[in-house]
């Protein structure tokens, strides 16, 4: 049996790629990838975040005419070499996910860019076909820096040909800021400051408006016993990671305090109690829109080219229910959740299964409740968060890698190949690490699933990561066997009414109840996007911000809307992390 030499599979395959790259031959180019491949393009062929899968996508995608040249010819990719420099290493081999018998070869890689001139990098995995030859299953593209745009990497010297201190010369970008923002970011949270950071980072003026009276007043005044949901390497905020004496689950109040430093560390500009007054309107002559800020009683005219939406869910989703009125009890949102201690004693009723649902359920058996009841709604789909500690934060998530190589790597998967992976057998290894939590699950009465919709394949986390951002999970981290040993029981089914002292379910069957606490998530982001910009923006943006597209990717956000000038970021820490750097890279910024 023949060694496999992944440098060797690596640099053929590389150069086979450079070939046909620079002779802007799509067949030839396409003709290395497996007829069941997939390209995921940030960036590098057109404006825009694309996943293609097989080669009449990709050669259809690669052959349009833009500017009078093909796609291929007009990006002009070049210089295509293996990346010596980062912390991933190497290529090498990789078990086949089908046959963990047989090998494929991945590895990082470098390249440039003509149109626009750029640099990329990319990130590639090759397997044998039936004749032998390397082909790719997967191929991930992304710019990294237009040249005379880079963002700046090393440490800035921090002393200036002019004498300033860097008090004084901070003190005029923020007054610059404040005078005439290029870009205003409408939300003052983890995702707003993070792309506010990318933008300094590149010299744009970016000024953060949030309407709350302090720096991380959501994490602040949240439940007392809510943490970062996953791993602190993989809710690092982007250029300054977690101080390693952090735990790895952060609780709210240290990821607040951390947030506030944040802001001031990156010398970001952000208004507190601040609000966009009547709604923006963008001028197609000038390019620019026309903003009135309420700064704390204080308008504030002023014309930013770019608005960005970082304002997180729409609004909480409460249902209106017969009799709640006449509910002696306590009836409120997970969002208005401050305790359970106030509630010890107590028969409690939380509707909801996901995170938030765990959470609060896990708080009202820590205080004391008498008996807490869990109303599923509909099947969950849930993982350990040990099974998420082996499989991704161990790997991908490993802190051998740099922030910024964990998300690369991370990224590098095109999101409907993943997904097909799952269904193909990733799920299925996942469900087999979780079984003895999954079947005292399911005795107790609580309904698992893994698919998006019924007949639709387990696409398992992934999936729902992608898709639904993370809405119908949950991650395991106790309330499972507080279900299992019935100190939570399950319900399944709705409210449908309210008595002085229970709640009635559409079977008929009631519960008696003192406090009933609706952990049901949130209604549609394009309810903020109303409140901000007026319900005329639909007809340019559409009504569906959520999802995913034809090829796995978001469907609206970090991508263009449809409005010029009007961007949405979303989505959970590693999101905002990696495709705010994708967000600012637009020469538009």
């Amino acid at each position: 049996m023949t060694s496999l030499d992944p440098h060797a599979v690596a640099s053929g395959w590389l150069e086979g790629f450079q070939n046909a790259a620079a002779a802007a031959d799509v067949d030839a180019f396409v003709k290395l990838f497996l007829p069941t491949s997939w390209l995921r393009d940030l960036l590098c062929f057109q404006w825009d975040v694309k996943s293609l899968g097989g080669h009449d996508s990709l050669k259809a995608y690669l052959s349009e005419t833009v500017d009078d040249r093909t796609r291929l010819a007009r990006a002009g990719l070049h210089d295509v070499r293996i990346e010596a420099s980062s912390t991933l290493g190497p290529p090498a081999a990789f078990p086949l996910p089908s046959d963990p018998t047989k090998q494929g070869v991945q590895g990082a890689f470098e390249f440039g860019l003509t149109s626009p001139p750029a640099s990329g990098r990319g990130f590639f995995r090759v397997v044998q076909n039936p004749n032998g030859e390397w082909k790719a299953l997967a191929v991930f593209l992304t710019l990294e820096d237009i040249k005379g745009h880079e963002e700046p990497r090393g440490r800035p010297p921090g002393l200036f040909p002019d004498l300033s201190t860097y008090e004084e010369v901070k003190a005029k970008e923020l007054a610059a800021i404040d005078q005439d923002p290029t870009v205003l970011i409408i939300g003052g949270g983890q995702t707003g400051m993070m792309c506010a950071a990318r933008l300094r980072k590149l010299g744009v003026r970016a000024l953060i408006i949030d309407k709350n009276p302090t720096v991380a007043h959501v994490w602040r005044n949240r439940y007392p016993n809510l943490t970062t949901q996953t791993s602190a390497h993989h809710c690092s905020m982007a250029y300054q990671p977690w101080p390693t004496t952090y735990p790895n689950y952060i609780g709210k109040d240290k990821v607040a305090d951390f947030l506030e430093f944040y802001a001031k560390a990156q010398d970001l500009r952000i208004w507190q109690s601040s609000t966009t007054e009547g709604p923006p309107i963008y001028d197609e002559d000038k390019k620019c829109w026309k903003v009135t800020v309420n700064r704390d009683g204080q308008k504030v005219y002023m014309e930013p080219r770019h608005i960005i939406l970082a304002a997180g869910n729409g609004p909480a989703k409460f249902p209106k229910v017969e009799g709640m009125s006449d509910f002696a009890g306590s009836v409120y949102h997970s969002d208005d959740h401050r305790g359970a201690a106030p509630f010890a004693g107590k028969r409690v009723v939380v509707v909801g299964s996901g995170n938030a649902a765990h959470d609060l359920c896990i708080d009202f058996v820590a205080k004391g409740a008498s008996s807490i009841t869990m109303v599923q709604r509909s099947p969950t789909c849930v993982v350990s968060a040990n099974t998420v500690d082996k499989v991704l934060f161990g790997t991908t998530y490993n802190e051998k890698y740099a922030i910024q190589d964990s998300d690369f790597l991370s990224n590098s998967m095109p999101p409907a190949l993943a997904m097909k992976m799952a269904v193909g057998g990733g799920t299925a290894r996942l469900k087999g690490m979780d079984k003895d939590l999954f079947d005292g699950l399911t005795n107790a009465g609580y309904q698992l699933t893994w698919e998006l919709t019924p007949g639709g394949g387990e696409v398992g986390l992934i999936g729902y990561v992608l898709a639904r951002m993370t809405a119908g999970t949950m991650l395991d981290r106790g309330c499972g066997k507080l279900i299992i040993d019935g100190k939570v029981k399950v319900k399944s089914g709705e409210i449908a009414k309210f008595e002085k002292d229970s709640v009635v379910f559409d079977d008929g069957s009631k519960a008696e109840a003192d406090v009933v606490v609706y952990a049901t998530g949130y209604l549609p982001l394009t309810e903020n996007i109303k409140a901000v910009f007026g319900e005329s923006i639909l007809d340019r943006i559409g009504t569906q911000m959520e999802g995913l597209d034809d090829g796995g990717e978001m469907r609206k956000g970090y991508r263009p809307t449809g409005q010029p000038g009007f961007w949405l970021v979303m989505g959970p820490f590693p999101s905002a992390r990696y495709f705010s750097k994708i967000l600012v890279r637009r020469p538009a910024c």
